[in-house]
This record gives C-alpha cells, sequence and structure tokens, in this order.
C-alpha cells in the first residue's frame, strides 16, 4: 500500500513539475512574440518614411520626365514602391493585431457617407477593367451607425480590390448592405461582396485566412498579394464583434459575407460599443428631466446599472427648480428631454447656464430626443448642452457619451 501511495505522489509531482515547465516555455514564447511584434513595428515605421520619398519622386519624375522610355522607368519604380509600401502596411497591422495593439475609434457615421466614401477608392480599379460594379442597400432599418470608420473601411477595401483583381474585364461585382434587429438595442449589419471572378479551391478555402498563404494557378499568377490582406480583414471584424465567412467556386466567383452587431446613434462624437461594464459612475449624480413616465423608469435604471444616484422631474420648469435647490456641485449631469409640456429642454438648459451660480456652466447637459437631425443637435448645443443623443435611449450610447463628458 505504502509502495502505490509513493507512486502516486511521484507521479503528481511530475506532473506540477512539467506543467511547470509548460507555462515556463508559454511566458518565453509570449516574450519572445512580443518582441518579434515591436521589432517588425519598429522597422516598418522606420523603412515607410524612405519609401515615400522614393513615391514621391518617382511622381515627379513620370511628370517631369520628356524621353517615354524615362517615365516608364520612373513608373516601374512608383508601381515597385507602392507595392513595397502595401507589404509593409500590411505587416504593420498584423503585427498590431497579433500582439493586441488595436484600438478602436467608434463614432457614429451614416451608412451611405461610408459606402460612397468606399465606392469613390474602389471605383478607378472597376473603371480600369469595365467591371459592372453596383452596391445597393436592402431593409435599412438605422442609417447612422456607431463604429471605428478607418478599420470598417480598410476591410471592404481590401474585399473590394480583391474582387476588382480577381474578376476579369467586364465583369460583375456587387456591394450590398442589409439589415435586422439584434435585440439589446443594436442593428445586425450584413456587407456581402460577390463577384463572377476567377474564384478559389476548396483546399485554399480551408487555409484562406492564414497569413503569407496564398493561392497561385493560371488564372492569378501575375497578380500581387502579401497574403495578408484577407487575415487581417477578418481579425478586424472580429475585433469589432463579428463574422466572416466566405464561400467560393473555380471558375464562377467568391462572395465574402460580413456580419457586425452596431449600436444605432442618435448623436455625434465618440461613443463605445460595450456596456456598464467599461465604466464606474459610482459617487456621480445624475438629475433626469422627461414628461414620459416609462422613459423616465428605463434612463433611471440604466444610470442606476452604471453606479448613478438619481433624482427625477417631468419638466423643464421642475429641473430648474431641482437645480436651484440644490447645492452647487450636487448634480455632476442633467439628462434632458428635449419636447416638454411647461417648459422645453432647450429653454430649461439657457435658463440654467444663466444662472449666477459656480456650477452653472459647468454642470454636464444631455439633450435626449427622438428627433437627431444635424438641425436638431445644432438647437440642443446652441442652448449650451454638452451633447445631443437620439430616443430610445440605447444603454452603450448613453454610457459613452457620459463617459466622454465626465472623464
Amino acid at each position: 500500500m505504502a509502495v502505490k501511495e509513493q507512486t502516486a505522489g511521484s507521479d503528481s509531482a511530475a506532473q506540477a513539475k512539467r506543467i511547470e515547465e509548460l507555462e515556463k516555455q508559454l511566458e518565453e514564447a509570449k516574450s519572445s512574440y512580443a518582441a518579434v511584434s515591436r521589432f517588425m513595428s519598429r522597422t516598418s515605421h522606420e523603412i515607410r518614411t524612405p519609401i515615400n520619398s522614393v513615391i514621391g519622386l518617382a511622381e515627379l519624375g513620370m511628370e517631369e520626365c520628356s524621353d517615354e522610355t524615362g517615365a516608364d522607368y520612373f513608373k516601374r519604380i512608383k508601381d515597385s514602391a507602392d507595392y513595397l509600401l502595401e507589404i509593409l502596411n500590411d505587416i504593420l497591422d498584423m503585427a498590431r493585431i497579433e500582439s493586441g495593439s488595436v484600438t478602436l475609434y467608434p463614432e457614429a457615421c451614416r451608412l451611405e457617407d461610408f459606402a460612397d466614401n468606399i465606392s469613390s477608392v474602389v471605383l478607378p480599379l472597376m473603371q480600369k477593367k469595365d467591371i459592372d460594379f453596383r452596391f445597393e442597400f436592402y431593409d435599412i432599418l438605422a442609417d447612422t451607425l456607431v463604429f471605428d470608420k478607418l478599420r470598417l473601411k480598410q476591410i471592404f477595401i481590401n474585399l473590394l480590390s480583391n474582387a476588382a483583381k480577381f474578376t476579369p474585364e467586364k465583369g460583375r461585382v456587387d456591394f450590398t448592405i442589409a439589415q435586422l434587429a439584434a435585440g439589446e438595442g443594436k442593428v445586425k449589419t450584413v456587407f456581402t461582396v460577390r463577384d463572377n471572378g476567377i474564384g478559389m479551391s476548396e483546399d485554399f478555402l480551408r487555409d484562406i485566412f492564414t497569413p503569407f498563404v496564398q493561392e497561385r494557378n493560371s488564372g492569378n499568377a501575375a497578380v500581387q498579394g502579401t497574403g495578408l490582406g484577407l487575415p487581417i480583414a477578418k481579425n478586424l471584424t472580429e475585433l469589432m464583434g463579428g463574422e466572416m465567412s466566405v464561400k467560393s467556386q473555380l471558375g464562377k466567383g467568391t462572395e465574402f459575407t460580413v456580419e457586425i452587431d452596431l449600436v444605432p446613434s442618435g448623436g455625434e462624437g465618440l461613443v463605445s460599443r460595450t456596456d456598464s461594464g467599461s465604466y464606474d459612475f459610482t459617487g456621480k449624480r445624475a438629475l433626469v428631466v422627461d414628461d414620459h413616465s416609462i422613459n423616465r423608469i428605463l434612463e433611471v435604471k440604466v444610470l442606476k446599472k452604471a453606479g448613478f444616484e438619481t433624482d427625477v422631474v417631468t419638466n423643464g420648469f421642475e429641473a430648474l427648480k431641482k437645480f436651484m435647490a440644490a447645492e452647487s456641485g450636487y448634480y455632476d449631469a442633467i439628462l434632458m428631454d428635449v419636447k416638454m409640456p411647461v417648459m422645453d429642454g432647450l429653454e430649461a438648459a439657457r435658463k440654467i447656464r444663466a444662472m449666477d451660480r459656480t456650477d452653472a456652466k459647468t454642470v454636464k447637459i444631455l439633450a435626449m430626443s427622438a428627433n437627431a437631425y444635424p438641425e436638431d443637435i445644432a438647437a440642443s448645443k446652441a442652448a449650451g448642452m454638452d451633447a445631443h443623443i437620439g430616443k430610445p435611449v440605447i444603454p452603450a450610447v448613453l454610457y459613452g457619451e457620459l463617459g466622454r463628458m465626465l472623464f
């Protein structure tokens, strides 16, 4: 019996030692990878500067060179430098993604403006090959959404550029955006990029999102690429909480689908896509001004969930009395409905700002309104309010605005 116990004890000790060794190896690997990522990032930045100079000088040479052969040389230099810069940018982006150092900067943006911006970039690529490029909206529930414009644009310029590269002359590329309700006040926005190009094999589809992996065949032998564009696009999609999928068939074309649950925006400015877990407003006091009983209940619930202490009134006149009766600095924020009986939110905000007390100019006033057109936002700002959000109030948008104002 003693022998069995001793053997079991030895096995346990050996297992613990093995686990300790594996943990040590994992930490060493992480440290080594982080060092490589930092080196790649620094190197990419250092090399980018002279490459930009080469591109600029090559462009000048193309413009000023009267000799056709010399101009062609400058064009080849520029094309090569452009490709080298693309490689560096992809490497830098991949290093940032894999090291976890990519930060998203969401802001309110109209889908139509976003799509127009993308189209202006990719349309010349399509026209160069006489590709029938079509862009369409379907079932749009919310035109203005909160997302990182730069990163989302990067995803679709990548996908649409690939579609242009791998679609033959006089082919067709479709870019569609559709929506459906996703729950929790969000809208599932589905972006689709579809082409009738050369397509991809089933074997390659299994590795399509693996960095540096490319499919080479007679149909794409002349196309340059780093093999990083699709992995970057997929990683950015997942960083935004979305999913990317692909369907393709050799000789028939490819379809990429990106689905992201996005927060509709009734206002402007930076907001967070996260819930109250990202903010702690403990110790902050808010005065909720709203004439609608259900709205008041919901707004107070959302505020208390994030740590706020709250007081409630039903119109602008009552808000004035409540603010005047409180000691200076008592309220950190006032959530002000715009359209109310007795006194509306705009007049109440103007009267608060005009008061002769130290906190009248500094207390944060957030307008809440079902109307969130530019003129409505401008009217709120003109009345002295700090920001304007739409109704129904979406918790993520509210927390983002309050966090921006108070921290």
